[in-house]
């Protein structure tokens, strides 16, 4: 820690503008001149890491725990603040130890300030009336003004199969009527009568203590709030609402997850009753969107979709392969609204505006703006608010190379965003935020200058690169491992390869949104020009994407975190010695080798040119169609975690563009959880029906934890990833009041690949076949079947006539050894033997490929046969 900084002494080489944020000095023809830097200034970080972890701690546990954690925390830090206030009175440097104890009160005043505000940002959502009701599932009409773009997901709450897909609606609930009614009916408090039913007593009880305004209209109470929450609604009416809308509708409340940043989560079955329209410049901003996303009408896929997401963060048409391959590739922050796309903006702007003679506060007031118009036309959110600040800050350093005032204003800013929006505190994506704007002031300057010393002069833009990638992906590990992302080996040379390409896209992007209302032309064109860089990113994403072992899977959670935070220091402290680069070096490149040879390829597994593999996972359903090098389609995840594991390393899948689950029940569903936030995966298919409710609930919150989109499907929908493609032909419409329901509305799909076609008949028993048949579904979609997956693991609920219907030429039983339920049926087995279809089966044969032989026929190959031989 230190007092001020220190002075530059005369003829210190001043800091380049185009250098790492956070400055460095600049490098001449003759090779790097190093620059003495004063200390950091480290008298905010303290205070301002304590107002965050106050409020992390009052929002993970409430209002109620956070006085218990204020007061333990404050009752053990006087001591020791007392101690050095005598300390300080007695030595003879008090100046200094004064200072320490200023931070220390600082501290002890940011937890408790972090504490406040909180739990009084928590009262309404967890211990008022919107948490009784919500625990209650009590159906309410509300008042909403929606914070952000509407985004696609799954749900349960579309209408019929085909229809639109449903959206996530961040919002605030301004007002809400207990009876089923629109909300809006306004009644001062002082009109208020006692409730007439028990729930509203019981709100009207809680909404005083949370003080809400109160009253009762229509035979129910109203009561005006203001907290965040989500609504989770179907995409008619819903999809294109714009920020600031006021809107009324009905919906069911239900309690949100421990941690969630909003106070309940609202299901919504119809379209929203417009109250208020959004205010001018929201109305504005939709407008540029939208022109910016026709003007990239004109890029082919995948180029088409990722064009807006690096520009605005409208990722709503990129395509669910890139979005897996980007997430391998520790890519995905370029399609979110980040404080680097400011920085490109403001940094062209002021490299512009100091070629005029507008002096240095007009220059400062026209990136202001510049950072004001971009947060509203990104969406004024809380990370694009965030990203503004953080954005910000990287521009004053980079522009200034004062790398000293840099961290003070990170933790200002810091501070001042966690106690305007306190659910900050938890939010992943502002760690990492925090984090990486951290590591690049910090380490970043200091990493670069040693590289450029072993480099030439004309690479020193390469150490650039490579440090900035370097230390924000260093300080953004351990949350990286807490979340369960794993850990990326392809991210830093990932990330430089693509730096040449971010800038491009974001200016040519802004310009397409600046003459988009006065050129649709101009517009286009400079989408145009934008592909070229956009098709290098796919380019990027792909190849680091499909590099054996991209994606190390590490422990999530607060151990995860605690493994990655004990290993850094041991390995920078390795790195730092020449005989431990070397080391490090040639152990890395034989772990690669190593992967590359021998991972999933013992005892020759799997066969070349396999097609698909139904995997052993026990009593269960798990298939994987091969989609490309890395790739695979993932039909069902079976119970066991550890098998899918072990499966897909066997196969060498490293990324799931797709992921159709067929239906719910655990031995389908359960291995999930290994593939969620440790493969990239773009998106999980589900059904109409989400029976079980538990394990909808479940894979509702393990998909959202790991940011996948869980998207409802039915007959009608496909995908492609690469040479795959997968059709959904059943349930025709959804079954009810069978033996099983939740098999009887299994998704059924065909799918193609390498020339085969292959009926996936998931758990369906007699009634969805019956349909099947009846509708002549098999037949339209597939004249004939090459490969059929036989329904419900072998069981006697088959319809005779499927097998004659689909033709198939092999067949492929998913069952466990010695299950309960006798499965496969000898029934089952005798009519694919009179039927002559071959057929294998995992619980003998182990997991089984289908291949193409040569005249197009499938042929099988079991792992237990093909090792023994």
């Amino acid at each position: 820690m230190s007092g001020r900084p220190n002075r530059k002494p005369a003829g210190q080489a001043v800091a380049s503008d185009h250098g790492v944020p956070g400055g460095g000095p600049a490098a001449s023809g003759d090779g790097p001149v190093e620059a003495e830097r004063p200390p950091l200034d480290l008298r905010l970080a303290v205070p301002a890491v304590a107002v965050w972890g106050g409020a992390a701690l009052a929002g993970r546990w409430g209002p109620s725990a956070a006085v218990l954690i204020a007061a333990a925390v404050v009752g053990g830090i006087a001591p020791l603040v007392g101690g050095a206030l005598l300390v300080a009175e007695r030595g003879r440097s008090g100046a200094g130890r004064r200072a320490w104890l200023a931070v220390a009160v600082a501290a002890v005043a940011g937890l408790a300030a972090g504490v406040f505000v909180a739990g009084a940002g928590g009262q309404d959502g967890r211990s008022g009336m919107l948490a009784q009701l919500a625990a209650a599932r009590a159906t309410v009409g509300v008042e909403l003004v929606v914070t952000d773009d509407p985004r696609p997901i799954g749900g349960g709450l579309a209408g019929p199969a085909g229809g639109p897909g449903n959206v996530a609606v961040p919002a605030r609930l301004v007002e809400l009527a207990t009876s089923q009614r629109a909300a809006g009916t306004r009644v001062a408090a002082s009109s208020a009568a006692p409730a007439r039913a028990t729930a509203g007593a019981t709100a009207n009880t809680a909404a005083n203590a949370a003080g809400a305004a109160i009253g009762t209209a229509s035979g129910g109470l109203v009561a005006r709030l203001d907290v965040p929450v989500l609504v989770l609604a179907p995409g008619d009416g819903w999809s294109g609402l714009l920020p600031s809308t006021r809107v009324a509708v009905d919906a069911r409340l239900e309690p949100p997850r421990p941690g969630d940043q909003v106070g309940a989560v609202l299901f919504v079955r119809g379209p929203p009753r417009p109250v208020a329209g959004p205010v001018w410049y929201q109305r504005a901003a939709g407008r540029l969107r939208a022109d910016l996303r026709a003007a990239a009408g004109v890029l082919p896929q995948p180029a088409r979709g990722l064009f807006p997401g690096l520009v605005d963060g409208d990722v709503s048409g990129l395509d669910p392969g890139l979005r897996a391959d980007f997430r391998a590739a520790g890519l995905t922050h370029l399609t979110a609204v980040s404080g680097g796309n400011v920085v490109i903006l403001t940094g062209a702007l002021l490299a512009a505006l100091r070629r005029t003679r507008i002096g240095v506060r007009s220059r400062a007031l026209w990136a202001a703006a510049t950072i004001v118009g971009f947060v509203v036309i990104a969406r004024p959110s809380a990370s694009v608010l965030r990203a503004g600040a953080m954005g910000l800050l990287a521009a004053v350093a980079t522009g200034t190379g004062r790398r000293a005032s840099v961290l003070p204003a990170l933790s200002a800013t810091v501070a001042v965003l966690v106690l305007a929006y306190p659910r900050l505190a938890l939010s992943a994506g502002f760690a990492l935020s925090v984090l990486a704007t951290a590591g690049i002031v910090i380490v970043a300057p200091g990493w670069r200058d040693r590289l450029a010393r072993r480099l030439p002069p004309r690479l020193h833009w390469l150490a650039d690169g490579a440090a900035v990638a370097a230390a924000a992906q260093l300080a953004c590990t351990p949350v990286i491992a807490w979340i369960g992302g794993g850990v990326s080996l392809v991210a830093i040379p990932a990330n430089v390869a693509a730096a040449v390409a971010v800038a491009p896209v974001t200016v040519l992007g802004v310009v397409a949104l600046a003459v988009g209302p006065v050129s649709g032309g101009l517009a286009r064109l400079a989408a145009w020009l934008a592909g070229w860089p956009c098709r290098w990113l796919v380019l990027v994403a792909r190849t680091a994407a499909d590099v054996p072992g991209a994606t190390v899977r590490w422990p999530g959670g607060p151990l995860g975190a605690l493994a990655a935070l004990a290993a850094l220091p041991a390995a920078l402290a390795t790195l730092r010695r020449p005989r431990g680069r070397r080391v490090c070096a040639a152990a890395a490149a034989g772990l690669l080798l190593a992967r590359c040879v021998l991972v999933g390829r013992l005892a020759g597994w799997p066969p070349p040119g396999w097609l698909l593999v139904a995997c052993d996972v026990g009593q269960g359903d798990a298939l994987v169609l091969a989609a490309g090098p890395g790739a695979g389609v993932l039909i069902d995840a079976g119970p066991d975690p550890g098998a899918l594991t072990a499966c897909l390393d066997d196969l060498g899948i490293r990324r799931l563009p797709v992921v159709l689950l067929t239906h719910l029940h655990a031995d389908h569903v359960d291995g999930l959880s290994s593939v969620l936030g440790h493969l990239p995966v773009g998106e999980v298919l589900v059904g109409p029906l989400h029976e079980p409710a538990d394990r909808w609930a479940a894979l509702r919150a393990e998909a959202e934890a790991a940011g996948v989109p869980l998207v409802e499907v039915g007959a009608g929908a496909s995908r492609a990833v690469g040479p795959v493609t997968v059709q959904v032909i059943g349930p025709v419409r959804p079954l009810r009041g069978t033996d099983s329901d939740p098999n009887n509305n299994s998704l059924v799909a065909v799918a193609r690949a390498g020339g085969l076609t292959i009926l996936l008949a998931g758990d369906a028993e007699h009634a969805e076949q019956r349909q099947l048949l009846t509708a002549g579904a098999v037949a339209a979609a597939a004249p004939r079947i090459d490969v059929l997956k036989v329904a419900h693991h072998g069981s006697a609920s088959q319809e005779a006539g499927l097998l004659g219907a689909s033709g198939a030429r092999t067949a492929l039983i998913s069952v466990g050894a010695g299950n309960q339920y006798g499965h496969p049926a000898p029934v089952t087995l005798a009519a694919l033997t009179a039927a002559g279809i071959p057929y294998a089966r995992t619980d003998t044969d182990g997991a089984t490929a289908v291949v193409a032989a040569p005249a197009g026929v499938p042929a099988l190959v079991a792992r237990r046969q093909h090792r023994d031989a």
